[in-house]
């Protein structure tokens, strides 16, 4: 299916690839699914892509280098390959956070629950956010210092970038997020994105990090 333009129902797979600052060598991806709720074109497309940076970009430290992004039609794993199925744009520039302490090791990411109107909620890991303030281990066990701090830095993200008029909806939009299952026969409109905690994952973690290849 070509990417642009699309129908009522088409699926699309954003990725963000950033790397380290002080490490380049050093590679992630985060994904987000959406759906179309109105027909569109590669315009539609892009001004979301805008927003998930600026999104991205809101929640990561200084140390974050914004790479790539990739918008794809949705099939399992996307593949077979099709250069009409997507659209990859170079992106610039660095995380807006400050560094006001040590930053937390890239595998300490912080959980990102997407809330969905039925059946379990999807994740979202995002590391380059946390440092050592927001951080602690009363009981052998990483948490949040102050999950309602880290909430309002969320909600602001999401406000700032324009990325909230993309979740939830209560009319149909052009596209909206979404989680979508491994054959893609079930599709959940995400509702809201909430602060869930600290999760310590290996960085080529298949739920977090498909390393693109170089």
């Amino acid at each position: 299916m070509p990417i642009t333009p699309f129908a009522v129902g088409d699926k699309f797979i954003y990725r963000v690839l950033k790397s380290l600052t002080t490490n380049p060598d050093n590679r992630w991806v985060n994904t987000y699914e959406f759906r179309a709720g109105e027909v569109g074109a590669e315009a539609d497309l892009l001004t979301l892509g805008t927003a998930l940076v600026n999104f991205e970009i809101a929640m990561s430290r200084e140390t974050v280098q914004f790479e790539r992004l990739t918008i794809s039609t949705w099939v399992p794993d996307s593949v077979p390959y099709d250069p009409a199925a997507f659209i990859t744009t170079t992106l610039t520039g660095a995380g807006t956070l400050p560094i006001t302490d040590d930053v937390s090791p890239l595998n300490m990411c912080l959980s990102v629950a997407r809330i969905a109107a039925t059946g379990r909620s999807g994740h979202i890991f995002l590391r380059g956010n946390l440092t050592e303030e927001d951080v602690t281990a009363p009981a052998g066990k990483s948490v949040l210092t102050a999950r309602p701090t880290k909430q309002t830095q969320l909600d602001g993200a999401l406000s700032s970038s324009g990325l909230d008029a993309y979740i939830g909806p209560e009319d149909p939009i052009a596209l909206f997020m979404v989680m979508v299952n491994k054959d893609g026969t079930q599709i959940r409109e995400v509702k809201e994105l909430l602060v869930q905690g600290v999760t310590t994952l290996p960085q080529d973690h298949a739920w977090f990090n498909r390393r693109p290849p170089a």
